[in-house]
């Protein structure tokens, strides 16, 4: 974990006829990165095959959605290894070429699923049908309610004379005369359209109308329009039958007589018997087609399977996009881990004996491509997470020190000066247990469980608002869960040391503890552990927790300019290391070490009068000031503590023109080599594939200067950067004594508004009133809220201040082919 896992670049020569089943391998074993050389290209040779892929993986979705739809259980199956094996049981069972499976898969896929779809399209005929008789079956029992006894004594279906009720009713909306035939009109529509409907109308008729309206359901409501007309032709109709139109208004005809009325409501409840006979033998048929998609037959393969093939195959193209084509014969620069190149030669050797009657594949060390290594770390769940957060900010160059390792320790520690408290550590400390050992929850295994929650509440969902844009990846993406489950060995090492500092600073909810009972006033009396619980003077714990601090920042950053002397060691950096490292450690221990030594040296004094003692700061700014002279004496001897000072400014001076040219020195002197070394290779490159290769493929990724002027401005940044950096980063890490401080008197201030008068005054029911409120506020505030922001202050320590002294996180990580990530991917994608 201290460095990556060491690459060997190798170029493999793969004849077209045997390039299926070395790809087919080489996605087996974990172990090979395909470079790509055609990422230029606009349009790659397999590009077709892997949407050919994609096609086939959308009818395979298509179809298990509708069986989760149908309240089919699906078991997916998680195990790599057993699907290889179920693989090469079709292949041998079928007795057909890997590459050619496909074909029948396509075949099987797309005819269930123009069968589904066919089912699927006949049950939304059948709903639609359903829905219209029924909603037409209950207008005309809300228009026979409407238009009373005095419509069947009417000689039209149109056009008919009111009762002296109806007549009145009129009248008040302001109708015309009783003689006058009126005209009536019953449809469904959209209720949101209504409102547009009932406007429009009353434009039309300049107000002469009256409308009855009900809803059927949530989006869709019956009418009884009535107006008055003397021709159905005439200019009004037109412009009402018009608007219907427009709004999609299912018109509804009404019968003459109530023998009509009467059988047309048989015919209504007839029809709707059918639609849903029909509705269930079709659904009856869909799960006929479904539900053996799921088994595994001697004639096709289960649908999980199939899902596996196509990723497969798939990843399998992707990658084989990435190679060089030269006529009959597939290029490919691949990475390799060390440890596995024995694998990866037996594989081509075991390929060769199974086809030794085509092409075998050659591999040979690549000598031409020069590229940086990508970075590859073994992880395991205790230390994916602090790999995680390393790599947010950058991933490690090529067998560069990895800051993860440092981090294990050093974020919790961070996080625990923040945090430091008895009761709050403790509380982590206990819920950090418990996730370790898989006693709160495990969303692993609830995993299945709760996305078929999901799936039933989004059908349930989609059955209420009748929304076809319905869909259940919208529903619950963000597992807390999960994230929570991820981070329990983090909790468990940041609850540890906030115990830890907790007791250092005698801290418990804000309150101190008489353990070890006090040693105020005692002779030759030493505190065990911690503060005193008699110190509870404010300006001594902020004293005490602002110097804590600068010596905390000054140890972690000087463990980074180490860790930098060790990187130019490794690469044989000889310039940095004998004279960058030594400049820059000189000036920081110095510069930033003697204000540490002042802090130990007047803690170490006992001063009878503490307003007599030597101000650090004022100490440091005229030693700058005034040439090292001392104003404020801290040693015993001013002499020897002004000899030290000028001393001290003038090695830090000294070592300024060493921060600036050595490294500059030294790009250089690289540069030159770098060119030298690709001139010599272009040169010692044949004619026939130096035409082939593209320029890309020699850039070296380590060398990023092109020319002096590159260099010099960039290493005039980073000596102003590190210089400078040595006042503000140490300034940075006073955030601990400040989010520390913070964080015990928002625990005491809480403390003292909820419980501290009911304790104080013996009062059990205020107690008791007070304790909900306090372990609320306790929990909402220092748990959640305090903690994240202690988090991200660690995170950020880390990122600049520790990792800038060393770290450059320019690599790129090693995406290994594999069908098992692929496939873990594709199902991450799909969440099921």
């Amino acid at each position: 974990m201290i460095r990556s896992e060491g690459m060997s670049l190798y170029q493999l020569l793969i004849p077209r006829e045997s390039s299926y089943d070395v790809m087919s391998e080489l996605g087996q074993i974990d172990s090979v990165m395909i470079i790509d050389h055609q990422q230029h290209l606009l349009s790659k040779p397999f590009i077709n095959q892997v949407q050919r892929c994609d096609e086939i993986l959308n009818k395979v979705e298509y179809l298990l959605d509708q069986l989760n739809q149908i309240g089919q259980t699906i078991d997916h199956v998680y195990d790599f290894k057993l699907m290889l094996q179920e693989f090469d049981r079709v292949l041998s069972l079928k007795q057909i070429q890997k590459h050619t499976f496909i074909n029948q898969i396509e075949e099987y896929i797309t005819g269930k699923y123009q069968q589904v779809q066919q089912q699927i399209d006949t049950l939304s005929r059948l709903k639609s049908k359903l829905q219209n008789t029924r909603e037409a079956k209950q207008a005309m029992i809300y228009a026979r309610d409407w238009l009373g006894g005095a419509y069947f004594h009417s000689k039209s279906s149109t056009a008919l004379d009111f009762d002296e009720q109806m007549i009145k009713s009129y009248h008040q909306h302001g109708g015309m005369m009783p003689s006058q035939k009126f005209t009536h009109f019953v449809g469904v529509m959209n209720s949101k359209d209504y409102q547009i409907f009932q406007r429009t109308v009353f434009r039309i008729t300049k107000g002469n109308f009256m409308v009855n309206q009900t809803l059927l359901s949530v989006s869709r409501s019956c009418f009884l329009l009535i107006f008055p007309t003397f021709s159905l032709q005439s200019e009004t109709w037109r412009k009402i039958k018009k608007l219907c139109d427009v709004l999609k208004v299912d018109h509804i005809s009404l019968p003459l007589t109530e023998e009509q009325w009467d059988q047309r409501y048989c015919d209504y409840d007839k029809d709707i018997a059918e639609i849903e006979n029909m509705n269930k033998l079709t659904h009856q048929l869909l799960q006929s087609i479904l539900k053996p998609l799921l088994e595994d037959e001697n004639t096709q393969p289960s649908l999980l399977f199939i899902r596996f093939f196509l990723v497969r195959e798939r990843t399998l193209y992707e990658n084989l996009n990435k190679v060089k084509m030269q006529q009959s014969i597939f290029l490919a620069n691949l990475w390799v881990r060390t440890s596995e190149i024995q694998l990866l030669e037996n594989i081509l050797q075991t390929i060769k004996q199974k086809n030794p009657h085509i092409p075998a594949p050659q591999i040979k060390i690549n000598e031409i491509v020069n590229q940086q290594p990508p970075t590859y770390f073994q992880t395991n769940q205790f230390n994916k997470l602090f790999q995680l957060i390393t790599e947010t900010y950058g991933i490690p160059d090529y067998k560069e020190i990895n800051p993860s390792m440092f981090s294990i320790i050093t974020f919790p520690f961070l996080f625990g000066v923040m945090f430091g408290d008895i009761g709050h550590g403790a509380a982590i400390l206990i819920f950090g247990i418990l996730l370790s050992m898989n006693k709160v929850f495990s969303p692993r295994s609830e995993q299945k469980k709760l996305r078929e929650q999901r799936i039933q509440l989004g059908l349930q969902i989609k059955r209420q608002v009748n929304s076809k844009d319905f869909n259940d990846e919208d529903l619950n993406d963000f597992n807390l869960t999960q994230i929570i489950f991820d981070l329990r060995y983090m909790l468990l090492l940041c609850g540890a040391f906030s115990l830890y500092t907790g007791f250092i600073y005698n801290e418990y909810f804000g309150l101190s503890l008489n353990i070890f009972g006090s040693c105020m006033n005692i002779q030759d009396c030493t505190y065990p552990f911690g503060l005193d619980p008699q110190y509870e003077d404010l300006s001594f714990r902020n004293s005490y927790k602002m110097k804590l601090a600068i010596i905390i920042g000054f140890s972690q950053m000087l463990l980074g300019i180490l860790c930098s002397g060790f990187n130019y060691l490794y690469f044989k950096k000889w310039i940095n290391l004998f004279i960058l490292f030594p400049a820059r450690l000189l000036f920081f221990t110095l510069f930033i070490g003697y204000m540490v030594m002042l802090i130990i040296i007047k803690w170490s004094t006992f001063y009878a009068d503490t307003s007599q003692a030597p101000s650090i700061i004022t100490t440091l700014v005229d030693m700058w000031m005034h040439d090292g002279q001392v104003t404020l004496k801290t040693f015993e001897s001013a002499d020897y503590q002004s000899q030290l000072q000028k001393l001290i400014l003038v090695i830090c001076i000294l070592c300024l023109p060493f921060l600036l040219f050595a490294p500059i020195i030294a790009d250089s002197i690289a540069m030159i080599k770098q060119k030298k070394k690709e001139s010599a290779r272009f040169e010692m490159i044949p004619q026939n594939i130096n035409s082939n290769l593209s320029n890309d493929d020699f850039v070296s990724k380590q060398s990023q200067h092109q020319s002096y002027i590159d260099i010099i401005v960039e290493h005039l940044i980073e000596t102003l950067e590190f210089v400078l950096g040595c006042i503000s980063n140490t300034a940075s890490y006073l955030r601990l004594w400040a989010l520390s401080l913070a964080h015990s008197e928002l625990a005491k201030v809480l403390f003292d508004l909820t419980l501290k008068e009911p304790i104080a005054n013996a009062d059990l029911l205020a107690s008791l009133l007070g304790m909900p409120a306090f372990l609320l506020s306790t929990f909402g505030i220092l748990l959640c809220m305090d903690s994240m922001e202690c988090f991200l202050h660690a995170l950020r320590l880390h990122w600049v201040e520790f990792q800038s002294k060393f770290y450059k996180g320019n690599g790129y990580n090693f995406e290994i082919f594999s069908y098992r990530k692929e496939m873990k991917k594709y199902q991450d994608k799909m969440k099921t």
